[in-house]
């Protein structure tokens, strides 16, 4: 039987166009040629449980200033990961209503959030500049 995706009440908040891939207990939300989220819930490291944003560094702090609740990822000393990513972690307090919020920038196209990848274009039909 397949799992569910997490958080798939945010599916309501979302633009009916979004392609979900499963990948490994993740879930990647693409939109228009752009990775733009990643759901997350699986027993490992269930601190890096929620929603993964796609974001450029220089986007961060106005993000993280409109929705107080989106944070840096916080990693071991010996866990690497690309910047590029902010995190609503799942157990927060404001998650549903952060989350919501979230899904309402992407579908207004926010340009703060989303990250240009080949396979996202791809997916969504979108051409990307190489």
């Amino acid at each position: 039987m397949k799992k569910p995706t997490p958080f798939d009440f945010l599916l309501d908040y979302l633009p009916a166009t979004v392609v979900i891939k499963p990948a490994i207990g993740m879930y990647y939300i693409y939109f228009e040629g752009k990775i733009v989220l990643i759901f997350r819930k699986v027993n490992k490291n269930p601190q890096h449980n929620g929603i993964w944003i796609a974001s450029k560094r220089e986007d961060h702090a106005g993000l993280k200033a409109e929705i107080p609740a989106v944070t840096d990822f916080e990693f071991g000393k010996d866990e690497a990961f690309e910047p590029n990513w902010l995190q609503l972690k799942d157990g927060h307090e404001d998650f549903e209503e952060a989350a919501i919020a979230l899904c309402e920038l992407v579908t207004r196209r926010d340009k703060r959030i989303g990250k240009e990848t080949k396979k996202a274009a791809l997916l969504t039909n979108y051409r990307i500049n190489s």
